[in-house]
């Protein structure tokens, strides 16, 4: 694991390890860097997102930022301003976004770090659940029939109305006035708007 690599922060003597271990425990993807990129500490739930490799005790790069832009970044979490960035992947083209602040001096002192450390985290987009939540969140707003729940998954999911209607065993006309009762009412102006709010943070409808 990372974190017991050479090139991260050893705990200083008689310091607590417990805030090492609870951000090691935790599922979501943790990091703790300098701003010159120099790599503190980072969990096992980080260690696959860190394709770009750890060179000399940095961090090359996280995603598609390269070490400058990471650097440019961790400085001004450093200084007092947060921020939050957009994260893409590759082979898997995963997404998602990081948000770097200022390590809490408690910790950093309970587990040894230097001052100027920056915790990052990074959260994953898990785009077919928060699908599912957003359709959940219209079945119950636009009070929608079982029927017109399924259907709206399947669109959601970029099935055709014919393939709908076979997946469902139903006439494409019953499909298609499943389609007219969602647009009712959603209230959505058209199909095509209806199915952004199921896959985008743009705001339901009221």
């Amino acid at each position: 694991m990372l974190q017991s690599t050479s090139s991260q922060a050893p705990a200083r003597a008689g310091h607590a390890t417990r805030p090492r271990e609870v951000l090691g425990a935790l599922p979501q993807p943790l990091l703790v860097l300098q701003p010159n990129c120099r790599l503190v500490f980072s969990n096992a739930s980080a260690e696959p997102l860190l394709t770009s490799g750890v060179k000399s005790g940095r961090l090359a790069g996280l995603g598609q930022l390269n070490a400058a832009q990471l650097s440019e970044l961790l400085a001004r979490a450093c200084a007092g301003s947060s921020s939050r960035t957009g994260l893409w992947f590759t082979p898997s083209l995963a997404t998602g976004w990081l948000h770097a602040a200022s390590l809490a001096p408690a910790i950093a002192d309970a587990s040894g770090w230097p001052e100027d450390s920056v915790l990052v985290t990074v959260h994953l987009d898990q785009p077919a659940l928060t699908q599912a939540a957003r359709i959940d969140v219209l079945t119950l707003k636009c009070r929608l029939s079982r029927a017109e729940r399924q259907v709206l998954l399947l669109l959601a999911d970029g099935e055709p109305v014919e393939s709908v209607a076979r997946h469902l065993s139903l006439r494409v006309c019953t499909v298609r006035s499943h389609v007219r009762n969602l647009l009712g009412k959603t209230r959505a102006p058209s199909l095509m708007q209806m199915l952004r709010w199921t896959g985008s943070a743009q705001a339901l409808p009221h």
